[in-house]
């Protein structure tokens, strides 16, 4: 994107990364500027500390008017996004994947354990220079109007934060990385037991299998599961299309035949 603003010159960069359940791909999609070569001299350059705590407070208040809940500083995933920030401004070099690492390798290289971990960067040029208000603005704005940023940016299964901002001394480029994550320690942890003499069909997030007789299998996810079990009908329910089940970390589901033949699943 390049942009001429009241005769002077912004440029603006993004670029996306999306995880899938449990975090373990990344999908991006790349925008390139073209325009004048910034110079390395700048005026105004702002407080960087003071841009990446404008930057959290401003994810979080989006957050909340979306009807999200707030994020969490974490220190790992603070030090990865600074590091790769100053990677990129070093370097100048831009993707999710500058460094040869993806982008959970960098938190889990800076001691985070991971369920979902997202990432969102960008980069900004203003030849007039930002007070540290108006470059946090400018890569929120940025990330807010862009579909899959904002995506990361409103995902309501990440619990934690971490930005890092960084200017580029050959170009003058400021970059800025957010890495948003659900620990491990936050997965949703569920068994369900068979406790009939006949196999039961039922999915998890779409995904088919089978529980044999007097058999217990643990699920562990990263988002809050869909579970369902068509032949069989909740506890006090009557059947219409199977049992849907939403567990929480820790649920017990046990399936069971009453006298007519008919399944039925509780939670014990």
């Amino acid at each position: 994107m390049f942009v001429k603003f009241l005769g002077r010159w912004l440029l603006v960069g993004l670029l996306f990364s999306g995880g899938s359940t449990y975090g373990q791909s990344i999908k991006e999609r790349v925008s390139e500027s073209i325009g004048p070569a910034p110079s390395s001299a700048m005026e105004g350059t702002p407080d960087l500390a003071r841009v990446t705590k404008q930057v959290l407070a401003a994810t979080n208040q989006f957050r909340t008017k979306e009807g999200r809940g707030e994020l969490k500083v974490n220190a790992e995933l603070t030090r990865a996004a600074q590091y790769f920030a100053d990677f990129m401004a070093r370097t100048d070099q831009y993707s999710h994947t500058a460094d040869g690492k993806e982008p959970w390798q960098r938190g889990a290289m800076y001691g985070y354990d991971y369920c979902v971990f997202l990432e969102n960067i960008a980069w900004a040029y203003n030849s007039m220079g930002f007070t540290a208000e108006e470059m946090a603005r400018t890569f929120m704005d940025g990330w807010e109007k862009s579909p899959p940023h904002r995506k990361n940016l409103l995902d309501p299964d990440v619990s934690e934060i971490g930005v890092g901002v960084a200017r580029s001394n050959k170009t003058g480029k400021f970059h800025a990385v957010q890495d948003f994550g659900r620990p491990k320690s936050q997965e949703i942890v569920f068994r369900i037991t068979n406790a009939t003499d006949t196999a039961v069909p039922y999915t998890v997030d779409g995904q088919s299998r089978t529980i044999d007789p007097r058999y217990t299998i643990t699920h562990s996810r990263c988002r809050p599961p869909d579970v369902r079990i068509p032949q069989a009908r909740a506890a006090g329910k009557q059947p219409a299309g199977g049992a849907v089940l939403h567990p929480r970390s820790g649920a017990h589901y046990v399936i069971r035949q009453d006298s007519a033949g008919q399944f039925t699943v509780g939670e014990e």
